[in-house]
């Protein structure tokens, strides 16, 4: 079995906040930090607040004609100034290779593509898909996001071979028509 480490996987975060007060950014962040700390929302009593909108944004003076004829890509800006909040944090990831291992990288690819759905899992296929060394990743640790790893593991594998009858349809079955009537 063969280790790697992977330098230089940068995690970058860009957040827009305009349409937050200053109460909401710190309610927010008490929020996060409960969380991170292994709180969870029903022991605090969390419960949504409705809150005041925010003050409407001065009135755009811009013309339809400028907006339309603004520089490809570079349209005027309409609406609330922006407020960003950008954050970068550098990761490492670590791999283990197994040349003996019975699966190739498709079997783990269609095993990561069930739980794509959901949109961090994403990131670990992608890395998966990415030229990795030769051999089968018998175990992954990738960030997914910045405060959670994702560990792939093949602790133990059995490859059994079976005979194809097993999954023959027997001569004598009969399907019933009543059984899925709304099939």
């Amino acid at each position: 079995m063969n280790f790697y480490s992977v330098n230089g996987l940068v995690l970058e975060s860009r957040k827009r906040r305009e349409h937050l007060s200053e109460e909401d950014i710190l309610r927010n962040k008490a929020l996060m930090e409960s969380l991170s700390k292994g709180g969870n929302l029903i022991e605090q009593n969390y419960e949504p607040v409705r809150r005041q909108s925010l003050t409407a944004p001065s009135l755009n003076t811009i013309s339809w004609e400028e907006y339309m004829n603004a520089e490809n890509g570079k349209a005027p800006h309409l609406g609330r100034e922006l407020v960003c909040k950008e954050s970068k944090k550098n990761f490492k990831a670590t791999i283990a290779m197994s040349e003996d291992f019975p699966l190739g990288i498709e079997s783990l690819l269609n095993v990561l593509e069930v739980v794509a759905p959901f949109k961090h899992f994403n990131k670990l296929r992608e890395f998966v898909q990415m030229k990795l060394p030769p051999g089968f990743p018998v175990k992954l640790d990738i960030p997914v996001f910045p405060t959670i790893t994702a560990t792939v593991t093949f602790q133990e594998f059995r490859y059994d071979e079976f005979e194809e009858s097993i999954f023959s349809i027997p001569n004598e079955y009969k399907e019933d028509p009543s059984r899925f009537p709304d099939l």
